[in-house]
């Protein structure tokens, strides 16, 4: 009896992480288009893909709050947004939406603790329907152009800075 119990306590937290971690993995597909989004930041400002266009390259980060490696990489993720003028990191957080922004106060903690001072989105509709209905894995992050269309792979799983930092150089050389 007691092994049973070990098992489906093995198992349980086994589907719990299941959602969130460090793999290393990017899909192929590069269809995703976020011209057009409409949402609203942690701040409550409205924001549009204009956030876009002033940038050849934003990095599209999706994360929750209860993701330990999103939280783990948002420092590095925080270093790369100041490391490029032409290069930015965005933040979508899946645990809040336009219409339920009850976990806020986490999200805002998060922020701070990581000094993850990018902007950051809550879930909209125009997000949800362009991105966060596919996403399967957190972290998973994709790269767009000023126009808010996808520029290589989307990557499941977080990465340190060196990591980043090879990859948004090749993508900006790309756009060159």
């Amino acid at each position: 009896m007691k092994k049973i119990q070990m098992t489906a306590v093995f198992l349980a937290v086994l589907l719990l992480f299941s959602a969130c971690g460090d793999k290393d993995s990017s899909d192929e597909q590069t269809n995703t288009s976020l011209s057009g989004i409409q949402s609203t930041d942690i701040l409550g400002n409205a924001i549009d893909d204009s956030v876009f266009s002033s940038h050849d390259l934003t990095m599209g980060n999706f994360w929750s709050i209860t993701c330990p490696p999103c939280i783990r990489e948002m420092p590095d993720l925080a270093l790369l947004n100041d490391a490029y003028d032409n290069f930015q990191v965005v933040g979508v957080v899946l645990n809040i939406s336009e219409e339920n922004m009850e976990q806020l106060p986490g999200v805002l903690e998060i922020v701070s603790q990581t000094g993850a001072h990018y902007t950051h989105l809550a879930v909209s509709e125009s997000l949800r329907e362009a991105k966060t209905k596919h996403i399967q894995y957190v972290p998973e992050t994709i790269f767009v152009d000023s126009k808010g269309n996808q520029v290589g792979v989307s990557y499941v799983g977080a990465k340190s800075y060196e990591a980043w930092d090879a990859i948004i150089q090749s993508l900006l050389d790309e756009l060159k």
